[in-house]
């Protein structure tokens, strides 16, 4: 059974499966800023859970280096008990920030897994050498899969055969498009066509939107940024859950 919950509106989740639990990207107090607060910083605009009302967790996952995934503030408030498991970038960065070495790095998976609990966790990187990069990470249950991909991903023929035989449990995605001129990153979130690429190239039990809040925001990136968030009804895939609050679901 697995269960999964939004910890913000954002892109926050817990996930609990096969007797192992952990968080994805939290990010739960305050703002996340990118370099500097007049480039960009922003906030919820729906409070997340607070951090003593947190389901158990044994282990946190972070599969971005940018605030709004690696969020050090939250992290360094979070249980001590918990493993860390971060993608390199994302861990260089925790190392620095928290003081922290006790970080165990995710490897890509034409490397294979690592494993947490009776779980196992690897990522994707995309066929692109310069910033921003984004990875998806692959969460995986005997052969069953979880891919979490917040800001989407395009498959590679070889990133195809590596994921074949495998049954995809669940799909975390975003559906909103976002995009800044091409010297500060592009296409941010590929919206829901892209969204739907990957459902079709996977073809999940289930799927679920993430990083799509309508965020407050400051600084140059929101100014310049080209935003649109479809509406969850338009949404007509029959494997498609809209979760709108905060109350944990089983699959």
């Amino acid at each position: 059974m697995l269960s999964i919950q939004r910890l913000n509106m954002d892109n926050t989740w817990w996930l609990y499966w096969g007797e192992t639990s952990l968080l994805l990207d939290p990010w739960l107090i305050g703002s996340e800023v990118d370099g500097f607060s007049w480039f960009n910083e922003q906030w919820h605009a729906t409070p997340p859970v607070p951090l003593t009302e947190l389901p158990y967790y044994q282990f946190i996952a972070v599969s971005q280096p940018y605030s709004d995934h690696c969020h050090a503030k939250t992290i360094a408030l979070l249980s001590k008990d918990a493993k860390l498991l971060a993608v390199a970038p994302a861990k260089k960065r925790l190392i620095k920030e928290l003081n922290n070495n006790h970080i165990t790095e995710i490897p890509d998976l034409k490397n294979g897994f690592v494993s947490i609990g009776n779980l196992k966790i690897a990522k994707l990187s995309p066929n692109r050498l310069i910033d921003p990069i984004y990875h998806a990470l692959i969460i995986a249950h005997g052969n069953e899969l979880i891919i979490y991909a917040p800001h989407g991903f395009h498959l590679s023929n070889d990133q195809l055969k590596l994921l074949a035989g495998y049954s995809i449990k669940l799909l975390i995605t975003s559906i909103s498009y976002f995009y800044l001129p091409p010297p500060l990153g592009g296409i941010i979130n590929p919206g829901l066509e892209g969204a739907k690429q990957l459902m079709n190239h996977l073809q999940p039990q289930h799927w679920v939107n993430t990083h799509d809040e309508i965020k407050h925001a400051k600084g140059i990136v929101i100014k310049l940024a080209k935003r649109f968030y479809p509406e969850l009804d338009e949404i007509k895939e029959h494997n498609f859950i809209a979760l709108a609050d905060y109350q944990p679901i089983q699959l």
